[in-house]
């Protein structure tokens, strides 16, 4: 059977559970079920797709499912699953062979960050793909080639490895603009004056690595500015923003 005509079981009605049903939805890939411990929000992701809400995972019918939950319940919500009834999870971290063995367990990873609110281009996001067995490889990596221009195929230590990389790349991205924001905020600045620097900070990347990119006092080896940044900084923020400096200085005091 061709992935136009698959019906797919969704478990989970979180970030990446609303926006993979969407993206399939809208590719025309049937999303028949849904289930989560949540059930208003699976009420309203069903409503979004036009699928059913199941109260029970032993409910789930005959075909592929998908586990879109936390990496801390993974384990146990594939076990929950009946054995004969075909799984991928989404996770970036948890182990294919971790899990408890069945005929057809598979990893359906997008690399990017979601969030229900906002619209996103899967065509361009990568999806990884891994699986006990090629048959299953072969659908999930078919399944995801509907809705993306970027599936690869990945085992669980690459992948483990790239999810150390994400994590990098946006959470702690993310978590420093967030103390600049609340910096900003205490300062009386506006905010939205640093956004096209941190817009070309990104740009730049398409051009060059960030090594060559790095600017800024720490690579420029001025000790004056960093000291008295860091007098007008306390707390965690000023832990960071040394923390980083050290790791900038000493990077290009080996290198350059």
């Amino acid at each position: 059977m061709g992935v136009n005509h698959i019906q797919i079981s969704i478990i989970g009605s979180g970030n990446v559970a609303n926006r993979l049903a969407i993206a399939f939805s809208e590719e025309g890939i049937n999303i028949s079920h849904i289930y989560s411990s949540n059930l208003t929000t699976a009420k309203e992701l069903a409503k979004k797709v036009g699928a059913k809400v199941l109260a029970d995972t032993n409910d789930l019918p005959q075909q592929l499912c998908i586990v879109c939950v936390p990496d801390n319940v993974i384990g146990s919500v594939v076990n929950s699953i009946d054995k004969n009834i075909s799984v991928a999870y989404t996770s970036g971290s948890i182990s294919l062979y971790s899990l408890t063995k069945r005929e057809n367990l598979g990893v359906f990873y997008p690399l990017q960050t979601f969030s229900k609110e906002r619209k996103i281009d899967f065509f361009n996001v990568p999806i990884f793909i891994e699986s006990n067995n090629e048959y299953f490889t072969s659908t999930l990596f078919d399944l995801a080639w509907k809705i993306s221009r970027e599936v690869s195929h990945a085992n669980s230590e690459k992948r483990k490895k790239m999810h150390i990389a994400a994590v990098m790349v946006n959470n702690f991205t993310n978590h420093i603009i967030h103390l600049s924001q609340e910096y900003s905020t205490q300062n009386n600045i506006d905010f939205k004056h640093l956004r096209p620097l941190l817009q070309e900070t990104i740009s730049k990347l398409e051009d060059s690595s960030a090594f060559d990119s790095q600017t800024g006092p720490a690579r420029r080896g001025d000790d004056t500015i960093i000291k008295e940044h860091l007098a007008k900084l306390s707390g965690r923020t000023k832990e960071i923003y040394q923390l980083i400096s050290k790791s900038i200085s000493e990077t290009y005091t080996n290198n350059d």
